[in-house]
């Protein structure tokens, strides 16, 4: 469990990543270049983007102008991902080389598969490519999204870089906690995409009256709940104060009663 916003987890692969993270669907260019810039500045450390969200420029321009504020590039975990119609081995290369032009960096921390296709060979000669570019020094880690234990079990058989990181939809209530043990059992760190369902949390009872009794916001304890399972939560939102608030769930702990009722909320 990380026990601040620059502490990491480790990857299987040696590496290490930073344990929130700040996603960046929906935001344009424009928009996302300065959410991310101010995300850095504030300590952020993990930035998630992807082909499909038609903001990779804007994602290379923020990261960039904190590069030359001062923050070191190697302090970064950048994750960025293939969309579905990018699939196979000559695609993937030729939509990595484009996300690679959009982002403007020496290169990417985590690479991901962003959804599995319904054919296994697709999803290898895919992550064949994937392994290429690790090989070449231009990917650091390579993982996957979206994939159930049915999509991974295939691809562990045959991967010879093996996934480090599966990244899925987690929040109370949506634990998916099957998944999330079959990732731990084979060393396969998860991280939460709409981990606080898209706002929809912030009403429920009982999520209020473990926010009240802790002083903290819904939206802290949910992050936190992640945190404490060593789920990587990657909360999306537009406003410094929200970023400031999302980060700020290291000053306290959910208790083992805390985490039992998020874990069995329907």
């Amino acid at each position: 469990m990380v026990v601040s916003l620059l502490d990491r987890l480790p990857l299987k692969n040696g590496l290490t990543i930073p344990g929130i993270g700040l996603g960046t669907y929906g935001m344009d260019d424009n928009e996302v270049e300065e959410v991310v810039f101010t995300a850095i500045m504030n300590g952020y450390r993990l930035i998630d983007t992807a082909t499909m969200y038609n903001n990779e420029v804007g994602v290379g321009r923020g990261i960039n102008r904190a590069i030359n504020a001062g923050i070191s590039r190697e302090e970064l975990f950048v994750v960025t991902k293939i969309w579905k119609n990018e699939m196979g081995f000559d695609s993937t290369l030729k939509a990595f080389e484009a996300s690679f032009k959009r982002l403007e960096l020496e290169y990417i921390d985590l690479l991901l598969i962003h959804w599995p296709n319904e054919s296994d060979d697709v999803n290898l000669d895919t992550w064949q490519a994937m392994e290429t570019l690790v090989e070449a020094g231009r990917v650091r880690a390579l993982g996957v999204a979206n994939f159930t234990r049915g999509d991974l079990t295939p691809l562990l058989k045959s991967a010879k870089i093996k996934p480090t990181v599966n990244q899925y939809e987690i929040y109370p209530g949506h634990s998916q906690e099957e998944l999330h043990e079959f990732c731990e059992s084979k060393n396969i760190v998860s991280m939460a995409y709409s981990p606080l369902k898209r706002g929809k949390l912030t009403t429920e009872n009982k999520l209020l009256k473990i926010a009240n009794r802790h002083n903290k916001t819904v939206s802290q304890v949910v992050l936190r709940w992640n945190i404490q399972r060593d789920v990587i939560p990657i909360p999306k939102t537009t406003h410094k104060e929200r970023l400031i608030e999302n980060a700020a769930i290291f000053d306290f702990e959910l208790s083992d009663e805390d985490m039992d009722i998020l874990n069995e909320m329907g």
